[in-house]
């Protein structure tokens, strides 16, 4: 029975963890509005299906949900844009039911990340320098072979935790450049990915105890053709795996096992812890990332280069007008489903419901302030009592006469029902887990008082009783 107990406790923390989920919309488009998914964040991002310099479909905005142990709990809500102007956004992340609409992520705050000027040397290369998001340094391991370039972020979450990392093997398809061409070259080539001006004019060198030895691996299909590399084992600061499965473009998979070390005063992302697993769910594109260590002083290290807000404000101004948060939205119609409408006006009159009335407040008001136990006879005590309840009551009776228009907010026509819960089956489920469990259990029981009867009645026989 004690068993049965902690699985029942078990399932009911599952059902209450599952209705602090947020709905966000699941789509493809800036301004999509199709399906939605549930997760800890929303978030509207970008995805380019990219090998090396080679486009394999056309970049797409991408809108779906975030959750993982590796996601921070306090994430704030706010996008992030390559201009001072905040036009070209190209991350949004906020914790509200259908925040990444169209129309309510224009009201969300703008950080200003501006553009990195890099070295520029390789294949590649139109000139000496380019600009992008972040840097890179790509050194093949046995030829010696190196390129150095500039690349923009092409998958969600991947590149934001893997800044100030030199990898082995690259934990995207787009950071090699021209240096490999097959996942076995992809497994002897180390990508260095920085975020400051010129960061990559020599090779990033981590100066960190490498104390894990991790699995490395690649795996991707690409036009239909799967392949994937031999295992082999590199040491780093940490192990981490990615994979990234897409309907968009021609890179249908990429999946990588590896080692990553981190140079020093790399920024840990504002929205990250250092270990864990994080993943991103979309209509077209699932991308789980996931950093693993057991060194202590790594994850203080990363902690204490964590990403503050002023340090990116910093780095770029925000020049459009203040813009009110998520919490302060005002009415945006067209972002919400119907059925979303609905449930919300019923939640608001619930909690209007359950707000107490105005003259009960005027009444405790005047409770703390006459409170003085010490000061007073009982008897004097007793009489105020008798005349606050006497006028409570009073009051109740001329609210009930009073017409409704002068108590709204407060008084309903008829009582309000709960809304159904849209993860109905998620709890219809858990209870249905529940009962099959009881009747396993019941059916243990029997068999085993079975067992004894039987074995009595053994033992009666043979005794002669």
């Amino acid at each position: 029975m004690l068993r049965i107990h902690c699985v029942f406790l078990l399932l009911f923390a599952f059902v209450l963890s599952g209705s602090d989920a947020v709905k966000c919309w699941d789509c493809v488009g800036k301004d999509c509005m199709g399906s939605f998914c549930e997760g800890e964040y929303c978030v509207m991002t970008e995805y380019a299906p990219r090998w090396g310099e080679s486009a394999w479909g056309e970049s797409k905005v991408v809108k779906g949900c975030m959750s993982g142990t590796m996601v921070r709990k306090d994430i704030r809500n706010h996008c992030e844009a390559v201009d001072d102007n905040g036009e070209e956004v190209f991350t949004c992340f906020c914790g509200k039911d259908y925040c990444n609409g169209p129309k309510r992520v224009q009201n969300l705050k703008v950080d200003a990340v501006p553009l990195v000027k890099c070295v520029c040397k390789g294949k590649h290369c139109r000139g000496r320098t380019c600009q992008g998001e972040l840097c890179t340094y790509v050194k093949n391991l046995v030829t010696g072979e190196t390129e150095q370039g500039c690349i923009n972020a092409s998958v969600p979450i991947v590149e934001r935790r893997s800044v100030g990392a030199c990898m082995v093997p690259p934990i995207t398809g787009a950071m090699h450049h021209t240096l490999a061409r097959s996942a076995e070259d992809l497994l002897v080539t180390e990508s260095c990915v920085c975020g400051t001006d010129n960061c990559n004019r020599k090779k990033p060198v981590p100066h960190v105890p490498e104390n894990m030895k991790c699995s490395a691996f690649v795996q991707f299909e690409l036009v239909g053709t799967k392949t994937s590399s031999r295992n082999i084992t590199c040491d780093g600061e940490y192990c981490f795996k990615s994979k990234i499965e897409s309907n968009i473009g021609q890179m249908a998979m990429y999946k990588t096992m590896g080692c990553a070390s981190f140079v020093d005063n790399a920024e840990l992302p504002e929205e990250f812890d250092p270990k864990g697993c994080a993943n991103f769910q979309s209509e077209e594109v699932k991308v789980e990332s996931c950093f693993t260590t057991t060194d202590k002083n790594a994850i203080a290290r990363a902690l204490r280069n964590q990403e503050r807000p002023s340090r990116k404000s910093q780095r770029g101004k925000d020049s459009r007008k203040p813009k009110i948060e998520i919490d302060e939205y005002e009415d945006d119609e067209g972002d919400y489903p119907d059925e979303f409408e609905e449930e919300e006006n019923s939640r608001e009159r619930q909690s209007s419901k359950k707000k107490p009335s105005k003259v009960k407040q005027r009444v405790e008001q005047e409770d703390e302030e006459e409170e003085e136990p010490l000061e007073e006879s009982s008897k004097e005590v007793e009489e105020d009592e008798r005349e606050e309840q006497e006028e409570e009551e009073g009051r109740g009776k001329e609210e009930e006469k009073a017409p409704e228009s002068s108590t709204k907010h407060y008084i309903f026509e008829a009582a309000t029902e709960p809304p159904i819960p849209d993860d109905s089956n998620v709890t219809l489920v858990a209870v249905f887990l529940f009962i099959m469990l009881l009747i396993v259990a019941s059916g243990a029981v029997w068999k085993f008082e079975l067992h004894k009867k039987l074995f009595r009645a053994n033992y009666d026989t043979v005794a002669g009783g």
